[in-house]
């Protein structure tokens, strides 16, 4: 019988999030990230179903063919999550799995709605590259980009969250938040940095998703300061506190995100596996 797991049980999933490649499932699993976790037979589980969190999406893990979640998972969702799923005006049901044989699962938890499908890109560091760089910005490095104001890198720490003269803290918190249960979990777990212009916070760069020495990376810069370098200093900076901390990078993005992929290289990262993202809209 399909049960939601407390999280004082969450460990009873590690055999499933050992074969798994996507950390933030296991970022999930290990209690670092929120998230919920639902397993098809609480004694003897084979195969789980993880609500995300910070990709207000699911991931399957485990085995495919699990009667259960075969059989069950479309009424236990409809009956026990659905409300929700209103709450969180979630509007279309996004599901990542490993492969194929989970489309069964994902048909039967659709019902009559269309199932899309696409492909996700992981990229990790390549062991030919040095991270960043020996001439990569430093964090907190000074530097001129515009003749207008002058472009700093500053470390995410508690100082950062004090300084009254930065323009836009609100817009770091938010995207914490949005990953972490707090920010004090983030500066236990995470890194990251944000590139100010002026005493603007333009763009940041930060660890979304923690699984030991793996770190996933978010990056986003605000709208009116893009496709001005910003990211770029952002990433070159962020894999430099990577380096010093002795993290692996995981970047993440979908294969129509050129410029996110060009970034991902950039930084001396190169594909390291790809999975399937499905989704649905809620009839």
């Amino acid at each position: 019988m399909i049960t939601e797991l407390n999280s004082s049980e969450f460990y009873k999933i590690k055999h499933l999030t050992d074969d798994c490649r996507n950390i933030e499932a296991k970022a999930v699993a290990s209690g670092v990230n929120p998230g919920r976790i639902y397993v098809d037979d609480a004694d003897d589980i084979k195969a789980a179903l993880l609500w995300i969190q910070g990709q207000s999406g699911y991931q399957l893990i485990g085995d495919a063919q699990s009667e259960a979640f075969r059989r069950e998972l479309r009424l236990y969702m409809e009956t026990y999550v659905r409300s929700e799923w209103a709450a969180l005006q979630i509007s279309a049901i996004e599901i990542g799995a490993a492969d194929d044989p989970w489309e069964d699962v994902i048909q039967h938890m659709a019902g009559s709605s269309e199932i899309n499908c696409d492909v996700q890109h992981v990229f990790m560091l390549n062991p030919m590259h040095s991270i960043a760089g020996s001439d990569g910005p430093k964090p907190a490095a000074r530097m001129k980009l515009h003749a207008d104001g002058e472009t700093r890198v500053i470390r995410i720490d508690e100082a950062l969250f004090k300084d009254s003269r930065l323009n836009h803290l609100s817009f770091v918190t938010d995207k914490i938040n949005s990953f972490w249960t707090t920010v004090d979990a983030f500066l236990e777990h995470g890194l990251g940095c944000v590139v100010v212009h002026d005493e603007d916070i333009v763009s940041v760069c930060l660890s979304a998703f923690v699984e030991g020495s793996t770190h996933a990376v978010d990056i986003e810069t605000l709208e009116g300061y893009r496709k001005q370098n910003y990211a770029a200093l952002a990433a070159q900076a962020y894999m430099e506190q990577c380096n010093q901390a002795g993290i692996h990078p995981y970047w993440d993005c979908s294969p129509d995100n050129t410029g996110s992929i060009r970034l991902a290289q950039n930084i001396g990262l190169s594909l390291d596996f790809n999975y399937l993202v499905y989704w649905y809209t809620i009839s």
